[in-house]
């Protein structure tokens, strides 16, 4: 009998990563680009604008506007996410102002999503709605939800903030998909959010708030990144119930109000 080659097993493999490679692998990354709902389900309309990206853009969202002098909170959405689910967060907070932009691709926004283009687009407009406050000095605190941790992590890493919040955040996106893919995504030319590299230059206040049974984000990938902020220890909070579930969980709204003090 013919001994039998394992190196076959790597054909059907080679072939998918190239016929994903063809018919590109971004939206592997980017679910939320034809998942996530348009803008008209949600309510707030009187708060619906629009910003501009470098490239001319248009990107879709809700700016609460509270008046010059107020803190700007700036909150990046998760995957399959509208950024308009913030929505009620922002209008039982008046004494702060909040932009909630939808990324590239997602609700109402106009463009392809990707790392590069999202991280530039979040710090181009925070700056525009600083403006639009009337105070480029305001105290701007950032929050990040799951992939959107990735986005806050970098723009933070940048701008130097008055404090970060993340929820349920993961070091590299990367990792949490071998977690589900062992080796794999490692072979994929995908973005990587690698969160755990920007981590060591953030000085600001940082919060970090996650579920306890995640099953999404593995505890080990959260862990890495807590490791990684060498410069400012964070305050870890933990929430019962999965990924999804954690904007719901016991005393979550009470520690995320407290978070977001500059």
């Amino acid at each position: 009998m013919k001994k039998f080659s394992y190196s076959l097993l790597f054909v059907p493999i080679l072939a998918a990563l190239y016929a994903l490679s063809a018919c590109g692998v971004q939206p592997l990354v980017y679910p939320g680009s034809t998942l996530s709902m348009p803008d008209a389900d949600y309510e707030h309309e009187a708060h619906h604008t629009t910003f501009q990206a470098q490239d001319g853009t248009v990107l879709s969202g809700w700016f609460f506007n509270r008046g010059k002098g107020t803190p700007l909170v700036v909150m990046y959405g998760g995957n399959a996410m509208n950024a308009g689910s913030f929505a009620d967060i922002a209008a039982a907070d008046p004494s702060r102002s909040y932009l909630l932009l939808n990324y590239r691709g997602y609700g109402n926004s106009e463009g392809t999503p990707s790392e590069r283009l999202l991280v530039q687009d979040a710090r181009h407009c925070l700056q525009l709605a600083r403006r639009r406050l009337g105070d480029e000095t305001t105290p701007v605190v950032l929050v990040g939800f799951s992939l959107g941790s990735g986005v806050a992590t970098q723009v933070a890493a940048a701008e130097n903030p008055a404090a970060l919040v993340l929820i349920c955040p993961f070091d590299s996106i990367t990792e949490v998909a071998c977690h589900m893919v062992p080796f794999i995504p490692r072979l994929l030319p995908l973005d990587s959010w690698r969160s755990v590299d920007y981590a060591p230059r953030i000085t600001c206040p940082v919060s970090i708030l996650r579920a306890e049974n995640d099953s999404i984000v593995p505890p080990s990938a959260t862990d890495a990144l807590i490791r990684a902020f060498t410069a400012s220890k964070p305050r870890v909070f933990t929430f019962p119930g999965d990924h999804n579930d954690i904007f719901d969980a016991p005393g979550f709204r009470r520690t995320l109000n407290a978070c977001l003090q500059p």
